[in-house]
């Protein structure tokens, strides 16, 4: 008899991506706590992140059996890189502009997913897409139009770099399935990591005990823990339901550092994330419910 049937399965996946959106979620909190400069927050976080996969890896017996030629390769390596940078815009938005500006962007990836699938792989986009994707950029604009100085502009610059290449990133694993994609993430890791050391001031203190634990803290929460859960409940729900899930970190990111630092943005920046939020829950429920209502019953 197996340990868990369907439905069961079925609730342990939703579990276990509803604790990867939360974590993914307190990115900010990190950016927020930690009085490092950039190069530094994203050096560390990078190597513990690193750390912890490979020793994830090595507790799951993959390491016994790894090939980087046949868990990575070239595919990997290239996939690797614009996960790097990502991983790199994501942090360096987070201390230039606001949190909730930062997730407004970010919401939109499903459509540069779409997109970038059509380019790449010559998929359909459909017109539900289309309407929607130009709603969610109704959103952004507005969100934007608050931005206050230089900072805000870059960050929101950053943050749409980001974006791109997490939705490459998607686009990638899904073109080239062979991957290894928590070998591919560890060592996007090492890369980013490598090249923020690199890029450090010669004279840069080391982090002392406490913000290494919170390093350490922040690297598990939103790079390696998140990232496992992630993958691992999603073999038990729809792509589309687990796409709906995550969008979650986008509400809670705002909310974390609201209530703990206070940070309250421009009301240009609340109403374009809504309207962008909106949009993508829209098009994602769509999606969901005809999948569903497509999908013949036994």
């Amino acid at each position: 008899m197996p340990l868990f049937n369907t439905a069961s399965r079925h609730a342990l996946g939703l579990t276990m991506v509803f604790l990867s959106a939360i974590m993914w979620s307190s990115a900010g909190l990190f950016v927020r706590m930690l009085d490092m400069n950039t190069w530094a927050m994203v050096a560390w976080r990078s190597l513990f992140a690193f750390l912890s996969l490979t020793l994830l890896l090595a507790c799951g017996g993959y390491l016994r059996r790894f090939s980087f030629r046949h868990d990575v390769g070239l595919k990997g390596l290239i996939t690797a890189v614009v996960m790097a940078n990502s991983m790199f815009c994501y942090v360096a938005a987070l201390k230039l502009t606001s949190v909730a500006g930062v997730m407004t962007i970010y919401a939109t990836i499903p459509f540069f997913a779409i997109g970038l699938g059509w380019l790449i792989q010559r998929k359909e986009i459909t017109k539900r897409a289309l309407i929607s994707a130009g709603a969610s950029l109704v959103g952004v604009i507005v969100m934007a139009a608050s931005a206050s100085g230089t900072g805000d502009m870059a960050g929101n610059a950053l943050a749409l770099t980001m974006t791109a290449g997490f939705a490459a990133s998607i686009v990638m694993s899904g073109t080239w399935p062979d991957m290894n994609l928590p070998a591919v993430t560890a060592l996007a890791c090492a890369l980013c990591g490598a090249f923020c050391f690199a890029m450090m001031p010669r004279n840069l203190p080391v982090p002392d005990l406490h913000d290494t634990l919170w390093l350490f803290t922040f690297a598990l929460a939103t790079q390696s823990m998140s990232y496992l859960l992630f993958m691992a409940g999603s073999r038990y729900v729809d792509p589309a339901e687990a796409s709906l899930i995550a969008q979650t970190d986008i509400v809670l990111g705002p909310l974390w550092v609201w209530i703990f630092f206070s940070e309250l943005p421009p009301s240009n920046t609340l109403l374009g994330g809504a309207i962008t939020f909106i949009a993508v829950m829209a098009f994602l429920a769509s999606e969901y419910y005809l999948k569903t209502t497509s999908t013949p019953k036994n």
